[in-house]
């Protein structure tokens, strides 16, 4: 966040609520989510770049107890409400040793506490009326379009990072790749408007697989998209391929979750609980029609510019970093690093934003299936 934080202020208020003020100045979007051991809340904020810092403006949380759910919001900061006021005193910032790569320029408020955001009372004018959903791929309605339920929230996961840099092939590693194409897609997906995003990691830094989930179930995430770029012993293998949470069904599969789960943390103790998240995924079908999707949207782009360009399709493995996720999740795997024609491509920026281009359209495709909104035109 910069020098964009002025103060940080403390009040207590009856009824056992906290109520948290950063004074901030040039403040632009921010992000809040919890995590946990040790158990804090994380804000996110950041300052356009070139802006000019506008008058202190106040972002107000307000805590709540532990029996409520987080529910952070993009909506504009909350005013308090008159009456007497506690008297607020100076904190200095904490800043625990723990706090991950992940959210880098972030203010740690520590309370055992959730935060409670205001939304608009009323839809914005223009809004377009409500639309049924289409069916799913099954030819069905899952449980999420029966209650009518669309995305709003987007983490975008950009594999590898720090000492794992994934494939490196010819200098080009997978952990810059996918991170440089994180970023794009999110700058792409910021012009629809009340999209928020999350990212797991915005530097070179190391993120472990287990907090890339848990941080898209703590911030209240609607969508996970993990980002990755492929290899393999056969250099002829080239093309693109989306993965949603399942048992691996090939030895090709079984292979790439291996090499995708190297850097897991868990134990071989931990595993009845994990064939137990997998086999109990409720977001299956959804997560099965986001990935095709964006696996039928990533394709016809790279086509574009390859026209020798495979399509993998969509397949199922049981990949770390989707265990758990509480949330639409898939796995890209976005070229081959160690196909010699496919490697060429991912070194280029404009095969980079095309790569972003695809995945907009095709988290917005879904989108579109959920709620049935106005198409929003890609660049």
């Amino acid at each position: 966040m910069g020098d964009a934080r002025r103060r940080v202020r403390i009040g207590a208020h009856p009824g056992g609520i906290t109520r948290v003020v950063l004074d901030l100045e040039g403040a632009g979007r921010h992000s809040i989510y919890t995590l946990y051991n040790p158990y804090r809340i994380v804000v996110d904020v950041e300052r356009p770049s070139g802006a000019a810092r506008p008058a202190p403006v106040p972002a107000l949380l307000v805590a709540s107890p532990l029996s409520s759910l987080p529910a952070p919001s993009p909506a504009p900061p909350v005013v308090p409400h008159p009456g007497p006021q506690p008297v607020a005193q100076p904190v200095a910032q904490p800043q625990p040793a723990t706090l991950p790569p992940a959210v880098d320029r972030a203010v740690t408020v520590a309370a055992a506490a959730d935060i409670v955001a205001a939304a608009p009372a009323t839809p914005p004018a223009g809004t377009p009326p409500p639309v049924a959903p289409a069916v799913n791929a099954r030819g069905g309605f899952s449980l999420s379009r029966q209650l009518g339920l669309g995305i709003a929230r987007i983490v975008i996961d950009a594999g590898h990072g720090g000492h794992d840099p994934g494939a490196i092939v010819k200098g080009l590693s997978e952990s810059e790749l996918t991170l440089d194409v994180a970023l794009r897609l999110e700058k792409l997906l910021l012009r629809q408007p009340g999209v928020e995003v999350i990212q797991t990691r915005r530097t070179n830094a190391f993120v472990p697989l287990e907090e890339r989930t848990d941080l898209a179930n703590r911030s209240g995430a609607d969508v996970f998209l993990s980002i990755h770029a492929n290899a393999s012993a056969d250099r002829r293998a080239r093309g693109v391929e989306t993965y949603y949470l399942n048992f691996a069904p090939t030895a090709e599969a079984e292979a790439l979750a291996a090499r995708e789960n190297a850097a897991s943390t868990r134990a071989m103790r931990q595993l009845p609980e994990i064939v137990r998240a997998i086999a109990l995924n409720n977001k299956l079908d959804e997560s099965r029609d986001l990935a095709r999707l964006v696996q039928e949207s990533l394709f016809a782009q790279v086509k574009k510019t390859d026209r020798r360009a495979r399509n993998l399709g969509v397949k199922q493995a049981p990949f770390m970093v989707l265990v758990g996720a509480q949330m639409p999740s898939i796995l890209t795997e976005i070229s081959f690093l160690t196909n010699q024609q496919d490697a060429g491509l991912p070194a280029t920026e404009k095969y980079r934003q095309q790569i972003a281009e695809a995945l907009l359209a095709g988290i917005t495709r879904y989108q579109q299936a959920l709620k049935k909104a106005p198409a929003v035109a890609t660049q």
